[in-house]
Parts: structure tokens; sequence; C-alpha cells
């Protein structure tokens, strides 16, 4: 089976208004996540660790500009929509949103339960959203889309702070 037969993915079926109205969705709920998350486990909103972006040798910094983005939206949307699209289960769409957004707890990798359950609450919203909703139109491209610019976005904070990494000094 080919990678597109595996998420659904149909050349020329997603208008640009859907990509725009995903990408919109994907912003909002992230960041409404990462805050109300913030207010639950440390009783502060808003809530911005100042570990996620931390400076990395710049070598690094640049080629994750290319291939952090690409990489992890194909492989992450790959397993946990394609799963979804082969089974079409309600235990599968929620096992897929629960795994979704365990998998991003450990990101970065701090051993701390606080931090974890933060970063589980983060995402588990956006991942039930765009679980539910990848479930009901089975057309992966405007996730796809917003998952890119997000982790674009993180790469241009990472690239930023690992060029000058007093930038987010308090």
């Amino acid at each position: 089976m080919t990678y597109g037969k595996f998420i659904n993915y149909e050349k020329g079926k997603t208008k640009p208004k859907t990509i725009f109205m995903a990408v919109i969705v994907i912003i909002i709920v992230g960041m409404a996540g990462m805050q109300i998350a913030g207010l639950l486990v440390y009783g502060e909103m808003p809530h911005f660790p100042l570990v996620m972006i931390q400076p990395i040798p710049m070598w690094i910094a640049i080629a994750n500009i290319l291939l952090l983005p690409l990489t992890t939206t194909l492989a992450e949307d790959g397993l946990y929509l394609g799963v979804i699209n082969q089974t079409g289960s309600k235990f599968v769409l929620a096992a897929s949103a629960f795994f979704y957004a365990l998998q991003h707890s450990f990101i970065p990798l701090i051993p701390d339960a606080g931090f974890i359950a933060y970063r589980f609450l983060s995402f588990l919203p956006l991942t039930i959203i765009m679980c539910v909703w990848y479930n009901k139109t089975k057309n992966p491209l405007p996730f796809m889309v917003g998952h890119f610019i997000i982790n674009l976005a993180t790469v241009a904070q990472i690239v930023m702070i690992s060029a000058s990494p007093d930038i987010f000094e308090i």
C-alpha cells in the first residue's frame, strides 16, 4: 500500500479555504491547550516554559529547518491518521489521539511528572480535534499543512535561540 492510500490522500480534493481554516484551528487550539495545561499543572496562566526551546549548535539548527517540519509531519500524521483511516473504529480514534499527545509528552525529555503531564495535557485537545475531524473528512492535507507550519515556527525559534542564546535570558 502506498503512503497516500494509507492516509487517504487524494490530489486536488482540498480547497485552500479548508487548509486555512485547519491551520487557524491548529494554532489557536495548540496555543490554548498549552495555556490551559499550564494553569492546570502549574497554576499559572499564561505559562511560557523557557525549557521548551534551548540553543543547539547552529549547523543542527539550520539542518532542522529542512528536516524537522517535513519528517515529523509525514511520520506522525501518517501514523496516527493513517491508522484511523484503516479502521475507522472509535477505539482506534481515541487511542490515536491519546498516543499522539503522549508522544509529545517527552519532547523535550525532562524526567519530571509535572512537566510530562503539562505536555500531555497541552496536546490532548488538539490531537482529539485533529483525529475526530480527520475521521469525519478523511482528508489529511489540512492537518498536515497546519502541523508543518507549527513545526516550522518551532524550528524558527530554535534557530533564533541558537544564533543568539541570550535572547530569552531573564
